[in-house]
């Protein structure tokens, strides 16, 4: 019983870790590159209208960037990629069928 007891404890210590580090990751994802997630996916959509697939922050030539990836009403998806450190439109991309 005791030892169920601390492996209790010890996951719940570690479920809520991993939640304050995910916080704490999403800030210095923020703080290191001037534009959060959130923001990146208001830039987007103000460049296609439609509903988000997918939204990620990854480094693209040395240049972190955010790829935000929109389908539209009429089913055609949009890749737009966003500077993550000016919030700049690099580029907006209708995707095709064949495209991966």
């Amino acid at each position: 019983m005791t030892k169920t007891k601390i492996a209790t404890g010890a996951l719940a210590g570690l479920a809520l870790t991993g939640a304050v580090a995910g916080s704490v990751s999403a800030q210095s994802a923020a703080e290191a590159t001037g534009l959060t997630m959130a923001q990146a996916i208001e830039i987007a959509l103000l460049e296609v209208s439609g509903e988000v697939q997918e939204a990620e922050l990854e480094k693209d030539d040395g240049v972190m960037i955010y790829e935000i990836e929109i389908l539209d009403a009429n089913g055609q998806e949009y890749e737009v990629e966003i500077a993550a450190d000016t919030g700049t439109v690099i580029e907006v991309e209708a995707e095709d069928e064949d495209h991966d």
